[in-house]
């Protein structure tokens, strides 16, 4: 974001205070893709070999066909792994996976029938129980990856969990492969996932049981050699992934920052934790103004010792839905609340990743084409509005709601004279 010359520093030179969060979903991928390189780059190449030859001919798609229905896998296509589209990857190795029995005779007769070196190639890597070994291994980690990813493409509030789903997610990488003496009861930025003295001994660090399964099936056509290889570059992964999370969310202290987020959880209030707003309060001094602290720790600690019944609903579980019923809360005409649920509420517009925004850029991109690129903005804005609210209910039968009806007056009318300065404007 360019803590030196780029948009951040010049932002904090006008913002001091300004609450910088980098987007959770891209700094996961960065960690899994890092780590994705201690792993042979054949692994890689099969899956892109299978996907050309086979998906790029008709023939061979159909001659495929047969050999699915033959071995009696599901007719599914293969995938192609994207460059850019990580969390493909998951998907692909997983669907070579299921397809390795009808993959392997096919490629066996490509091999004999077409006499190409790649069909020759791909099969010798089949035949390899190492290679298979490798998929299997990735169809185990990335899933526990890009489950994190996926929850934090989430449009709902999400930053309060942050540090305890992200360090839920570290500590189960680490138990693959750190002595669980070393796990216990230690800050997780404390352990050096570097020290060799941490493993766990090579054979038994976890790698996932269809891994397992594969090896003792094949055990004895694998070489003392390439197991040991398959092994250090296993734990490689693991020590590169874990250092990365380290880098990009453990070792700074916009982590640590997060953890006083959490007391935006309903489940959190009613524990009665943190016992102090303030730690959080002096973080964002552009929100609340130091001259409210004691009105605003003693509103909270009100709010976490009293019995509210009307807070106490399942339905207000949600933090948006929990805060909004808190600025409701009266004594009498005034807010019950006021210093705290304002700065709740405020602290709710805190973006946890930038997935959301990257869709209204897809939106865009799909409403502005080369045939419509003089759209305005008023009318873009107005049809990406559109969309959202259709976006669960079929247009044909969607009734707009009388407060939606109230919305639509004069202030919406256009006049004709400014319609057919609009229609001038867009004539080329």
């Amino acid at each position: 974001m360019g803590d030196k010359g780029g948009v951040k520093a010049l932002l904090l030179q006008k913002v001091p205070a300004l609450f910088v969060q980098g987007c959770v979903c891209h700094s996961i991928a960065l960690c899994a893709s890092n780590a994705c390189t201690e792993l042979p780059n054949s692994i890689e190449e099969v899956a892109r070999r299978i996907y050309s030859y086979i998906m790029n001919s008709p023939k061979r798609l159909s001659e495929f066909a047969e050999f699915q229905k033959f071995t009696e896998v599901q007719p599914h296509k293969i995938l192609h792994p994207s460059c850019t589209r990580w969390l493909s990857l998951e998907e692909v190795v997983k669907r070579i996976l299921e397809q390795w029995p009808a993959l392997t005779l096919y490629f066996t007769s490509a091999a004999l029938e077409d006499g190409m070196a790649t069909a020759s190639e791909v099969l010798q890597e089949l035949h390899n129980p190492i290679t298979k070994m490798y998929f299997a291994f990735l169809s185990f980690i990335l899933p526990a990856v890009n489950r994190l990813n996926l929850e934090f493409q989430a449009t709902s509030l999400k930053i309060h969990r942050l540090h305890t789903n992200i360090s839920s997610s570290f500590k189960g990488i680490l138990s693959y492969f750190i002595k669980p003496e070393k796990l216990k009861n230690k800050d997780l930025t404390q352990i050096s996932v570097s020290d060799p003295s941490s493993f766990i001994s090579l054979g038994d660090i976890y790698r996932g049981a269809k891994t397992e399964s594969i090896y003792l099936e094949h055990s004895a056509a694998i070489a003392k050699r390439d197991l040991e290889q398959f092994q250090i570059k296993t734990l490689n992964f693991y020590v590169t992934l874990s250092r990365q999370m380290l880098k990009r969310f453990l070792s700074n202290n916009l982590f640590s920052n997060l953890q006083l987020l959490e007391a935006l959880d309903p489940v959190n209030v009613f524990q009665g934790k943190p016992k102090s707003l303030i730690p959080l309060a002096v973080k964002f001094p552009n929100i609340v103004d130091e001259r409210v602290y004691e009105e605003l720790n003693s509103e909270w600690r009100e709010l976490t010792i009293g019995k509210i019944p009307a807070l106490k609903d399942k339905r207000v579980s949600e933090p948006e839905k929990f805060w909004h019923a808190v600025s409701q809360e009266r004594i009498g005409d005034s807010p019950r609340f006021p210093n705290l649920s304002n700065f709740m509420l405020n602290l709710m517009s805190l973006p946890h990743s930038s997935a959301a925004a990257e869709r209204i850029f897809s939106l865009v991109t799909n409403i502005k084409t080369k045939n419509r690129s003089r759209l305005k903005t008023d009318t873009l804005n107005g049809l990406l509005h559109s969309k959202n609210l259709l976006q669960d209910v079929d247009c044909r039968t969607w009734q707009p709601t009388p407060k939606l009806i109230d919305k639509m007056n004069t202030k919406w009318v256009k006049s004709p004279a400014e319609v057919s300065q609009e229609v001038e404007d867009t004539q080329f």
